[in-house]
């Protein structure tokens, strides 16, 4: 069971498996790449720390954009300026740090890349979230509108070890991602649409 998993993780274990994560993504050719990008906020237990991507991100220069609950089953992805203003902001009831409503809010489609948050994920793309539909629902958005505009909104979900599974349930609304990076692994799926390949101890997937 990946969440009893998870809350046997002790907070060494969790900061050491988020900081790998966050230097394989560093190396990842659509991270490198990308100027505005989508990240999560980490829950307060359980959940990957997104704050070495952060940081990471804001030192390279990227606009980064982080999740709001708008309404029942809606979010928008709002700019955060500085990791310390995302270290301040305050929590929604889930007890998860969120934009301030008056931020300057993104078009999902104007996204180079949406980091995106798991229960579980496989090494092709797979995604177990936590049932809302809230990211399936905004990764549609982001791919229809950039589709339209002839570009492409990629998606990378971020796992722990204790995350990674085989096989993964799919439902017609699910959104398989473009790639899934995890600490000692990760997936691209290829550009053409081919089925994607994985690779593990910094083979970047080759």
């Amino acid at each position: 069971q990946v969440r009893a998993r998870l809350k046997a993780l002790d907070d060494a274990e969790l900061a050491r498996q988020s900081e790998a994560v966050c230097e394989r993504l560093a190396k990842n050719p659509w991270y490198r790449e990308s100027h505005s990008i989508g990240v999560f906020l980490s829950m307060p237990k359980g959940e990957l720390r997104t704050e070495p991507i952060l940081r990471h991100a804001f030192a390279e220069g990227k606009r980064v954009f982080c999740p709001r609950v708008m309404g029942d089953g809606w979010m928008e992805m709002l700019e955060v300026r500085s990791a310390e203003e995302a270290a301040n902001l305050p929590k929604s009831k889930w007890k998860i740090p969120e934009p301030l409503p008056d931020s300057p809010q993104a078009d999902p489609a104007d996204l180079d890349l949406i980091l995106v948050p798991a229960v579980a994920l496989n090494l092709q793309g797979g995604r177990c979230g936590h049932g809302a539909g809230f990211y399936d629902r905004y990764i549609q958005r982001g791919r229809a509108g950039a589709a339209s505009a002839g570009r492409r909104c990629r998606t990378v979900g971020l796992g722990l070890l204790e995350q990674r599974v085989d096989d993964i349930p799919e439902d017609a609304h699910d959104e398989r991602l473009d790639g899934v990076v995890f600490p000692d692994a990760e997936f691209m799926a290829e550009e053409a649409g081919a089925p994607g390949r994985a690779g593990a101890d910094g083979a970047g997937g080759d």
